[in-house]
């Protein structure tokens, strides 16, 4: 036996339960691809695919050699993104490796001609399941149909997003829940809110119409005519118009206190961003607001929902894809989302590492390929020859008179302190610095001897005039 406690009027129902489980109930209900296609046009639907894949895709991807990452720049990237809008928009977007040849057959290796489709989930439908328990693609698709064309599977590449359950997987033709019904009322009570903002603001001041022997007609149930007659005349108002009433009639209008209309305004979008993962400030495009915001706290949330976007819907369809293409280990870069501050920081660290791997004799090529720094990146630290993995010799610049018998693997600069000493040789050189002031400078700012400044200098300087002078002598 069940008991709720609370107040209920028995006439009309003004009071409510207090128990909130004994008049609310979780129901769920499918989305159909109509209105996830609607909301897909909307300006928000439209802005939460586009923030999600943008984070998500752009420059995040990280290939062992470059050939990797420019063949898939210039053939695979626009079909992944595309999908990838599909996937959180419809659950499903698919990309379809044509061969130009009978599709319902397996995808033969060696391929050499090819195009890629790509469909949205809306578009996509499953004839046959693989139902063997045994099999690794047990309750997937064996066959994915478009417009009447079917795919074998192993042409197909799956993007798929949140996954139901085994029992819905039927309901959702074996693909993944939509983001749009992952949020579909929060964008159900944000189309509310627009539409009563008006309706709120008019409330502000309410008209009362006194009329005469109201009370009378409201016992005796005839006050329907008198209803109809104000509804007419509040049809003809406008904010532009007159009003016209009886003479006999009176009109008073009462001010009434609106307050919390910006928090309203706010909560659906706040649930938006609670649901999507997607920081309010990010979201509507404003600044953080609050004493001592800087913004790091939603940038760091942010990143977390979109590391884990990449890690549990799009990093095994995209190394799918490139494998079939031959392109192996494609991983997402560890430093994503960071500032400029923090990506120095970052790449300074492995240029460091990769030093001292190379003073040992490791392979810092790899190390350096491995955690996204190209090798172009390293302020020409390492040698381009692919035989020599020695850290390359210092050579003064063309404006130097001449070189230097030191080298960086001796000091062990890094690509940061090698720019700078580049700039402290060619003032030296262009007579805008002592050879002396020049040789101190070193010391102190590299923490060098006295021999190893010298070595490095050379013979710059020699003869030193400053830069006016110098100049003065040519008239």
């Amino acid at each position: 036996m069940k008991f709720s406690d609370g107040i209920i009027n028995l006439v009309n129902k003004l009071a409510n339960w207090r128990s909130a489980q004994s008049t609310n109930q979780v129901q769920s209900k499918k989305v159909s691809y109509e209105q996830m296609n609607a909301i897909f046009k909307t300006g928000i639907g439209s802005k939460i695919i586009r923030l999600k894949t943008a984070y998500a895709l752009n420059d995040t991807l990280q290939f062992k050699t470059e050939a990797d990452e420019e063949f898939y720049n210039k053939k695979l990237q626009r079909a992944v993104k595309k999908a990838a809008k599909y996937q959180l928009s419809f659950g499903r977007g698919i990309i379809v490796i044509n061969t130009l040849d009978d599709l319902s057959q397996p995808l033969r290796e060696g391929f050499k001609r090819y195009k890629l489709d790509v469909f949205s989930g809306d578009m996509v439908t499953v004839p046959s399941v693989e139902l063997d328990l045994h099999n690794t693609r047990y309750m997937k698709p064996k066959e994915y149909n478009v417009n009447g064309v079917t795919f074998h599977h192993s042409r197909v590449v799956d993007f798929v997003y949140q996954e139901p359950t085994e029992r819905d997987l039927p309901n959702y033709n074996y693909g993944g829940i939509s983001e749009f019904e992952l949020i579909y009322n929060q964008i159900i009570n944000d189309g509310v809110v627009e539409r009563a903002g008006a309706s709120i603001v008019e409330k502000n001041a309410t008209v009362f119409h006194k009329v005469t022997g109201f009370k009378q007609a409201l016992a005796q149930n005839k006050e329907d005519d008198i209803l109809k007659f104000y509804e007419s005349l509040a049809q003809l108002r406008s904010i532009y118009g007159d009003g016209i009433i009886d003479k006999e009639d009176d009109v008073i209008s009462v001010s009434q206190s609106l307050t919390n209309l910006q928090e309203v305004d706010n909560i659906t979008l706040r649930r938006l961003a609670m649901v999507t993962g997607i920081p309010l400030a990010l979201l509507i495009g404003e600044n953080v607001k609050g004493l001592g915001s800087t913004g790091d706290q939603e940038r760091t949330a942010f990143q977390d929902t979109i590391d884990n976007y990449q890690f549990d819907y799009l990093a095994d369809p995209i190394c799918e894809l490139c494998n079939k293409f031959g392109i192996k280990d494609v991983e997402f870069k560890e430093n994503q989302g960071g500032t400029a501050l923090e990506r120095i920081e970052y790449e300074t660290k492995v240029i460091d590492n990769a030093v001292k791997l190379d003073s040992m004799g490791e392979d810092h090529r790899a190390y350096m390929i491995e955690h996204g720094i190209k090798l172009d990146d390293g302020l020409g630290m390492f040698s381009e020859d692919g035989e020599d993995n020695t850290l390359t010799e210092y050579q003064p610049t063309s404006t130097s008179p001449s070189s230097s018998d030191a080298t960086i693997q001796e000091v062990a600069m890094n690509g940061a302190q090698v720019t700078s000493l580049v700039q402290v040789l060619t003032s030296i050189a262009q007579g805008a610095l002592p050879r002396s002031t020049g040789v101190e400078t070193i010391k102190v700012a590299f923490q060098l001897s006295e021999e190893q400044a010298n070595k490095l200098v050379g013979d710059i300087g020699e003869g030193f005039k400053p830069k006016e002078e110098a100049n003065a002598e040519t008239y």
